[in-house]
């Protein structure tokens, strides 16, 4: 697990999130630098890395993880710069006719995605293990909410089929007319259902600032967007009470996630949010599926 030294002042930034930032070698435009946060452990990073190789390795449409490196306090890695690419969000927001055909073709990639066996011996089941032991250890979460989570938990199906495990319109991207799935991080294995977990609750529940921040989409874009997708990807089937109970469940794990992980991603430089509490943050994920007064740590 030895990571190769870079020199930042090689390299010219050009984006960043709560949890990295992205940069741009000045003389060589065929790679990318992704460093992650000081926050962001280097097994983290490790692991990150390793995994990325795994799924461009499987043939998985992907950028090439190139080598794992450090500045000297933050750990990352170099990928292949695909050029002159654009996220379906971001495209969309240009060009919001075009919603329902990338909605569509996203359903198609994900139906690809999730027909391929995950080596087990390389990845996860994200949602059974990590998800379960952040639920469990989140001490603002009431006994009663943990209980119907766990139910819910496991009631998903025993796959093991790949997951990109962070599907959205910003993790799938065109360039020169081919599509690559990108930010693979949470890639794994699970019930397919899973994948929908971030439109089905953002959709509904999202407060359009972060919206716009995370998709370049307002909430209503999102809705439209999971609703145009969940019809490609699933037919009549789409409809059936059953299935929208299921995905209503899973809304309801993945929203907690989120907020398990909130303390980690709270430096994000959003205005809108600055100064909130766990317990506001809590709620504007969930709304009013999950009433509750925090526990004292």
């Amino acid at each position: 697990m030895t990571a190769n030294r870079i020199n930042l002042q090689d390299w010219t930034q050009f984006g960043g999130g709560g949890f990295g930032e992205s940069f741009f070698h000045k003389t060589d435009d065929s790679i990318i630098l992704k460093l992650n946060k000081p926050s962001v452990t280097k097994e983290k990073a490790w692991e990150e890395f390793q995994r990325s190789k795994a799924v461009f390795q499987m043939g998985i449409p992907s950028a090439e993880p190139y080598e794992f490196v450090t500045d000297g306090e933050r750990y990352g890695m170099t990928v292949q710069r695909i050029q002159g690419k654009e996220s379906f969000g971001r495209i969309i927001a240009d060009h919001p006719e075009r919603l329902e055909e990338l909605a569509g073709i996203t359903a198609e990639y994900a139906k690809a995605l999730h027909s391929i066996p995950c080596d087990t011996e390389v990845f996860d089941n994200n949602i059974n293990l990590n998800t379960r032991a952040m639920i469990a250890d989140n001490q603002l979460l009431p006994d009663d909410i943990k209980e119907r989570l766990f139910g819910y938990i496991d009631a998903l199906e025993p796959a093991t089929t790949c997951l990109h495990g962070d599907l959205n319109p910003c993790n799938i991207i065109m360039a020169g007319g081919k599509v690559y799935w990108i930010d693979l991080g949470d890639f794994g294995y699970g019930d397919p259902l899973l994948d929908f977990s971030i439109l089905s609750h953002m959709g509904k529940l999202g407060p359009n600032p972060l919206l716009k921040y995370l998709f370049h989409m307002d909430r209503s874009q999102l809705a439209r967007f999971y609703e145009a997708m969940g019809k490609q990807y699933f037919g009549a089937r789409w409809d059936s009470p059953e299935l929208k109970e299921k995905l209503d469940h899973i809304a309801q794990i993945m929203a907690a996630k989120a907020i398990c992980l909130w303390p980690s991603a709270y430096h994000v430089n959003l205005p809108y949010l600055q100064g909130k509490r766990l317990k506001t943050a809590f709620n504007l994920f969930i709304g009013d599926r999950m009433k509750f007064s925090p526990k004292k740590k």
